[in-house]
């Protein structure tokens, strides 16, 4: 038997190992040992052995030698030891993991952090400042290119710090400048972020210009105790300005200020708890009246207003400006508004004379709807005191500069359209988005009422009639003028509290004082004209316009004549 087989394993060696192992298990390949028996002769563990046998004739010799074949010496490129240990000297305090993610980077090629170490412990020169004193990192001459090769570093792996090191400035520098590049960089192709920006102190977009300014000026002079929601609506529709409300209450400050806007008069007051106006739960459950009286006085004249509220919607139905508050004003409102808007469940008031007149709470029993008057003494259980107060804030100056009824009249037309189609400040939370008292509303009704009930409801108050070719109608057996600029046209005829009104499409066209027979049901007298200017006045000019011609005129009636059925108001 060969010397080396006789030796321990350890002792064989090295340069002969695949014919050692050969030599191994040769007697157990001619059958002479087995395997066990090998084994305690050499001295080697059974599995070794019986590993040596296995591969040998699975693979052959080649299978001897991949066995003990040693491991081969870990070989990196000269080119990435050269640029490794240039970055290392560099930045002396940078991590192993760092390095390698640079090194992959720049170069593509994968090191592993601890081959990175071993690499820099093998060649330890780059700790001596000796050699490291020799190499500096070429920082760019102008800003611009700076901050470019902090973007370029950055792409390379190298953390903030590293990046200040490496070109001599702060880390708040280079985090600046690299959350400004990801911030501005897709806006701007050209990298004009690059160039700085101003020392200037920082001043946001201008979103207030002086056109604006003279808008709410303009408003502020027209509507003297306007507030900012209701400037808010106004510009938005009139001049297409869209603001913030906290933006119009400076701009309404501002202005007050430095351009002599009239300003608000509020009274400071401690208020106590009070209870609301009942809630609305859907369209027409309450509807809210009252009568006001203005401020202001047109020609020396006390006029007041009466406003009917839908308390869901926030929407006036009806409304009308006159100079007495007497029960025919009411029942006036409250015919336009059933005509237009259908009927409602229940109507709140407060316990004036004219709510709690006999004639009015008739009316309200044949059409059906309950009647609520609120406590004495608690005015803000109606809902319309809220409106009335942007009456006064839109409408009072207004009215101060009115010279004529008719202004008035317009003004207060004007201002109730303003009211149901400007953003009312009790929506602006809606989900839908619906922020007017009329978008609210929108198609719904109350209830609806047939023309017999209705007529019935107002019987002995309310007449359709005729107009003639030269503008006038019969009542009873009078003849009355109304407006000769609508011949053919049928009009309302209402009487209420001694005065005869005739009206069309919502615009007064003449009063009358009037005596009314209850049992004949006709009018015993008719005096005193009071005729409105109106859209429907013919713009033929007159030659000749004898007045006393358009006095009421009564037709005698002879002893043992009745009055013909033409002539005979209809109940």
């Amino acid at each position: 038997m060969p010397q080396q087989l006789s030796l321990s394993f350890d002792e064989v060696p090295l340069t002969c190992a695949a014919q050692e192992r050969y030599h191994a298990i040769a007697p157990i390949l001619a059958g002479k040992l087995k395997t066990g028996e090998q084994a305690a002769r050499l001295d080697l563990s059974y599995r070794q052995v019986a590993e040596w046998l296995r591969k040998f004739r699975t693979q052959g010799l080649a299978g001897l030698i991949a066995a003990r074949a040693g491991k081969r010496e870990p070989y990196t490129p000269e080119r990435i030891v050269v640029s490794l240990l240039y970055w290392k000297c560099l930045a002396p305090s940078a991590s192993s993991r760092e390095l390698a993610r640079v090194t992959f980077a720049t170069s593509g090629y994968r090191l592993h952090h601890e081959t990175v170490a071993a690499l820099l412990e093998r060649y330890f020169f780059w700790r001596y400042r000796e050699f490291t004193d020799r190499i500096r990192y070429p920082v760019p001459a102008t800003l611009p290119e700076r901050r470019a090769e902090i973007i370029k570093l950055s792409a390379q792996g190298w953390t903030d710090k590293r990046i200040a090191q490496l070109l001599g400035c702060s880390r708040n520098t280079v985090i600046k400048w690299l959350k400004r590049s990801q911030r501005m960089a897709a806006e701007s192709e050209q990298q004009e972020w690059l160039l700085g920006l101003s020392r200037a102190p920082h001043q946001t977009t201008r979103k207030v210009w002086v056109g604006a300014i003279a808008a709410v000026l303009k408003l502020q002079r027209k509507y003297v105790q306007i507030g900012a929601w209701r400037t808010k609506g106004f510009l938005a529709r009139d001049f297409g300005i869209e603001l913030s409300t906290s933006t119009v209450a400076r701009i309404l400050s501002h202005n007050r200020r430095f351009h002599a806007a009239p300003g608000m008069i509020r009274a400071e007051e401690v208020r106590e708890f009070r209870e609301g106006p009942p809630r609305s739960r859907h369209p027409f459950e309450y509807v809210f009246i009252d009568v006001r009286y203005l401020d202001a006085k047109v020609a020396g004249r006390q006029l007041y207003t009466c406003w009917l509220l839908e308390g869901y919607s926030r929407t006036i139905l009806a409304g009308t400006l006159a100079t007495s508050q007497d029960l025919g004003v009411i029942l006036r409102v409250y015919y336009l508004a059933l005509l237009n808007w259908g009927c409602w469940q229940t109507l709140v008031s407060d316990h004036g004379g004219q709510f709690r007149a006999h004639e009015f709470n008739q009316t309200n029993r044949h059409l059906g709807i309950s009647h609520w008057r609120y406590e004495k003494g608690r005015p803000w259980r109606n809902l319309l005191e809220a409106q009335f107060g942007i009456q006064a804030r839109l409408g009072e100056g207004q009215w101060r500069r009115c010279k004529t009824f008719p202004e008035a009249e317009e003004v207060h037309r004007e201002l109730i359209r303003d009211i149901n189609r400007l953003p009312h400040f009790a929506h602006q939370k809606r989900n839908d988005g619906k922020e007017a008292p009329l978008e609210v509303l929108g198609l719904r009704r109350g209830q609806q009422v047939d023309a017999a009930t209705l007529h019935y409801a107002f019987r002995r108050k309310s007449w359709k009639r005729r107009v003639d070719q030269r503008g006038f109608i019969r009542v009873g057996r009078w003849r009355v003028y109304v407006e000769e600029g609508l011949p053919g046209v049928s009009l309302n005829l209402t009487y209420w509290d001694g005065r005869l009104r005739a009206e069309y499409q919502s615009h007064l066209l003449a009063e009358y004082e009037c005596k009314f027979d209850e049992d004949a049901l006709r009018p015993t007298t008719i005096s005193r004209a009071t005729h409105h200017s109106s859209p429907f006045a013919s713009q033929q000019q007159t030659l000749f316009d004898p007045l006393w011609m358009r006095d009421p005129a009564e037709y005698p009636v002879h002893p043992g004549q009745s009055l013909s059925t033409q002539d005979r108001p209809k109940q």
